[in-house]
């Protein structure tokens, strides 16, 4: 029987417990540097090493629960130089269309969408209430907190955020390593690496926009 580790103990890794025990899945525990990161919590599974310590068999699965894109790209890679496979898990009051594609390890979360032909990256997480339009592109690694929206035909770059409440209106493309403030409403292209807030939202490169292999 396959067995899932889940990397990282903060609130988003015991979010992601919680959707794995409504699935039934069998969680073999949890992979974090703070050994006592799940203190004080009543769970059934606990921290059971390091990430950097852990080495994958056959039947083994890693998801990654961090909010963080470019942490979230950096343990994805390390899991697989490790020997892990990453996986893809759909919270069951999810909806995915029958004909988008969602690559490995992404976390589609309570009540997220996911429209026809979308194109989700790997490792990418769709929090709760968020949605993901017909068509769209969405680069791995990237993170939608909760009721954040991309409409039809948008485009992502690898490891973009996207705060609560923030949205991308149809036919847009915002860059790689780009951040997208809570509440704030993209209705232009915006170039890679930028910070953006506010409706229409405005902003200026901050971040890389290039990521290093």
């Amino acid at each position: 029987m396959t067995e899932l580790f889940i990397v990282g103990a903060g609130g988003f890794g015991r979010e992601v417990l919680t959707y794995a025990q409504d699935l039934e899945l069998p969680v073999a525990g949890f992979l974090d540097d703070n050994a006592q990161a799940l203190q004080g919590f009543d769970l059934t599974v606990d921290v059971v090493g390091r990430l950097a310590e852990q080495r994958f068999t056959a039947q083994q699965r890693v998801i990654v629960a961090i909010g963080d894109p470019l942490i979230r790209r950096r343990l994805a890679r390390q899991v697989v130089e490790q020997g892990g496979q990453l996986y893809t898990l759909i919270h069951p009051t999810a909806y995915v269309a029958r004909n988008a594609t969602l690559e490995a390890g992404c976390v589609v979360c309570p009540f997220a969408l996911v429209g026809a032909h979308a194109h989700v990256g790997w490792n990418t997480a769709l929090n709760t209430y968020a949605s993901v339009g017909h068509d769209a592109r969405i680069g791995a690694h990237s993170v939608f907190s909760p009721y954040s929206v991309v409409n039809g035909h948008v485009t992502l770059g690898e490891a973009v955020f996207l705060g609560t409440h923030a949205s991308v209106t149809p036919g847009k493309s915002v860059g790689l390593n780009s951040k997208i403030s809570a509440g704030s409403v993209v209705s232009r292209t915006v170039e890679a690496g930028s910070l953006v807030s506010g409706n229409p939202a405005k902003g200026r490169v901050m971040f890389a926009t290039r990521l290093d292999d």
